[in-house]
């Protein structure tokens, strides 16, 4: 089973695309930029730019009093709460025989130069982690599908840091990880697997989001695997999640998030967890087992 796989520059996702390469037959890998460029200019020349308009250039100052002596102070930036995934997603180690790819511009991956590159692979299946939105044209490149691993439950959350939003909503219960077939829509596709990892008291919204994506690993080799023996059996998504956008998780709503946590979320979760996932268990579709233990629900709604 010829499988491109196509991911962002985090660390979650060249971890994803060093794990996969282990497993499947992976013959290319796209790196897609989605960083823009940054404002080069002197602060004299972001400040005169600014000065013409008093609420703007006040909202700036504010902006950057609080980058100097508030943000390096937030739990998420203290170094024994960071997102680590070791070598294995600092750098993209390829092995022999596969493709390397990495895209210029941002969210540049339905330029044709690049499609033209998938195509020239000839893949059977395109497995995606953090990518940008791909056009049809690239959706119809591999006979079996693109795959996406979507780091939420579909049916509850979609869109970006779903682990986050589900902290900030006071539900722990509804973190988890889905397996799915890319359409049109955003991670609303018939669902291969869903997962959801365990939770413990010491958890934050960074390990919770590692332990989502090693669960989706797990997933999404299972998946391209069943692809390639006639056995995948996917379902449809009938109820869809509210979907979070990238500016929706602005320096407030990760502030809150991280008060959760201080606040005890994981722990009432947890005093609670009999009667709080008995919802989130009924709605999982296609429910992919953790640590070998067998699972007999298939597929529900919310």
């Amino acid at each position: 089973m010829r499988t491109v796989v196509v991911v962002s520059q985090d660390k979650s996702d060249i971890f994803f695309a060093n794990q996969l390469m282990k497993s499947l037959n992976v013959v290319g890998i796209v790196v897609e930029n989605q960083i823009p460029e940054r404002d080069g200019s002197s602060l004299l020349s972001k400040a005169m730019k600014y000065a013409s308009n008093p609420l703007v250039f006040s909202r700036k100052v504010v902006e950057v009093v609080d980058r100097k002596l508030i943000e390096g102070k937030q739990d998420y930036n203290r170094e024994e709460n960071a997102l680590d995934f070791g070598e294995e997603g600092r750098v993209l180690h390829p092995v022999d025989g596969v493709e390397v790819l990495r895209t210029e511009g941002v969210n540049a991956i339905n330029s044709p130069e690049y499609r033209d590159w998938i195509q020239q692979l000839a893949p059977d299946v395109i497995a995606v982690c953090g990518a940008s939105i791909m056009k049809s044209e690239i959706l119809a490149i591999p006979p079996h599908g693109t795959l996406n691993l979507h780091g939420g439950l579909s049916q509850f959350y979609r869109g970006l840091f779903t682990t986050d939003w589900a902290i900030h909503n006071r539900e722990p219960e509804c973190i988890g990880a889905t397996v799915h077939f890319v359409s049109e829509g955003v991670d609303d596709g018939d669902v291969v697997y869903q997962g959801r990892p365990s939770i413990s008291d010491g958890d934050n919204p960074n390990s919770l989001y590692e332990k989502v994506v090693r669960l989706g690993v797990s997933m999404m080799i299972k998946a391209i695997e069943d692809i390639e023996n006639s056995r995948c059996r996917p379902t449809r998504l009938t109820t869809k999640g509210r979907l979070y956008l990238h500016g929706m998780f602005d320096t407030r709503a990760k502030r809150d998030t991280w008060r959760r946590i201080r606040e005890g979320v994981i722990g009432d979760y947890l005093v609670e967890k009999s009667e709080r996932d008995e919802r989130v268990l009924a709605a999982l579709i296609n429910e992919f087992p953790v640590q070998g233990v067998p699972v007999t629900r298939l597929s529900g709604a919310v």
